[in-house]
């Protein structure tokens, strides 16, 4: 048997602590075979943070224009960006009131916010779903694009987070796919959720999508964070997007459950939906991280998405789980770390970039041809530069830059 590092011991203690106290039944390990050889130190991220400051209220842009920060007050401000990506401050002619509660905003509309990974730009997250066996790592399982928004007060702290989902594909058999976002770290809680969409007003209301991943509270009709069969486990740390995914695709199929991952089958339309989380304690942003590693010091922002119930959580490289992930599950993999496999395959990916994906049964990896170099080498980013086109999902563009 292998030895288990300090690293793993330390990594697998606050992961129990994060979890409760868990029984790991025996398990066999089916180790990952991969035509890659990764690096046990690749953390698979292509952001990173670039820290801005300024003395008075300002705006910056990115090197193609595109708005990452908008009207924010004087201070110093971690930004997550592309990587490579070269930032300018602009001063803004916009005047903030002293006030707590409220921005006050000579041109109308004018809003002070910060975006990922810009305004009006969506990342690309993807998901497998056979956690935690590898799969067939065409990464299209769950296919998504996401903009988030950081609305901040006149003192640089966080008043709400709104994260806007573009349901793209599902490459999945799975019944029900649970959208969500889990805040580690500091001792925070979800106070508030409001989910809206421009093409499906009816979300505001009805959270009948929540019910086959989240708990439903039958008085107010939305997420509750107490399971009634497990009240020590009160999951105040989860944002809840959607527990059935697939109620976001306008018209799909009847006859399969794979939707936008064949360019033979029809297109599929979605409707777009943001949801707007508020916590119970306002925060400055440089408290706030993305997808980083845990710190208690920190609230740290990770996604996650749940297949048929919440005990079959995906998350990102070195994300915590939460409440109600079956703990046990990552024994198959072989690895101490239970977002990684022994190979270091992971099951979620995201580019900073709007990015077609794979179609049905394509590895990643055989439609970017630079995705090999990118895991192996680690001496480039932008992975997604060179494609194969007739290995990628073609049949709609969702403002793709490829």
């Amino acid at each position: 048997m292998k030895s288990i590092t300090l690293k793993q011991v330390a990594f697998l203690f606050i992961t129990i602590i994060s979890v409760g106290c868990v029984k790991f039944p025996e398990t066999t390990i089916v180790p990952s075979t991969s035509d890659l050889n990764i690096s046990k130190t690749f953390d698979w991220k292509t952001i990173e943070t670039k820290i801005v400051s300024f003395s008075t209220t300002s705006s910056v842009l990115n090197q193609h224009g595109d708005t990452i920060a908008k009207n924010l007050p004087a201070g110093e401000y971690p930004l997550y960006v592309g990587k490579g990506s070269i930032l300018t401050v602009v001063t803004s002619n916009v005047i903030l009131e002293e006030s707590t509660k409220s921005i006050s905003t000579p041109v109308s509309g004018t809003k002070t916010r910060i975006f990922f990974p810009a305004q009006s730009k969506y990342a690309t997250v993807m998901f497998e779903d056979l956690f935690p066996f590898s799969g067939d790592r065409d990464m299209n399982d769950i296919v998504f694009g996401l903009n988030i928004e950081y609305d901040l007060d006149n003192k640089g702290r966080v008043m709400a987070i709104n994260f806007n989902i573009e349901p793209r594909a599902i490459g999945s058999t799975k019944t029900y796919i649970g959208l969500g976002a889990n805040f580690t770290g500091m001792p925070v809680e979800v106070s508030k959720i409001v989910r809206k969409s421009l093409t499906l007003p009816g979300i505001l209301n009805n959270h009948s999508d929540l019910a086959p991943i989240y708990n439903i509270d039958p008085k107010s009709g939305y997420f509750n964070p107490v399971n009634p069969s497990d009240q020590a486990n009160a999951d105040y740390k989860v944002a809840p997007f959607t527990g059935n995914y697939r109620s976001f695709f306008i018209n799909p199929p009847t006859d399969t459950k794979f939707v936008n991952v064949y360019n033979d089958a029809v297109s599929v339309a979605s409707h777009k939906f943001t949801a707007t989380v508020s916590l119970n304690s306002v925060i400055k942003y440089s408290s706030f991280t993305f997808l980083e590693g845990y710190n208690a010091n920190k609230v740290n922002i990770s996604l996650f998405s749940s297949f048929e119930d919440r005990a079959h959580e995906v998350h990102f490289k070195g994300q915590l789980p939460t409440k109600y992930f079956d703990l046990s599950l990552f024994n198959h993999t072989g690895s101490t770390d239970f977002t990684s496999a022994s190979d270091n395959w992971v099951w979620a990916i995201m580019s900073d970039k709007s990015v077609r994906h794979p179609i049905e049964n394509i590895k990643i990896y055989d439609a970017y041809s630079d995705f090999a170099s990118w895991v192996e080498s680690q001496d480039i980013y932008n992975w997604y530069s060179v494609i194969n086109l007739e290995k990628l999902y073609t049949k709609t563009s969702f403002n793709y830059i490829n």
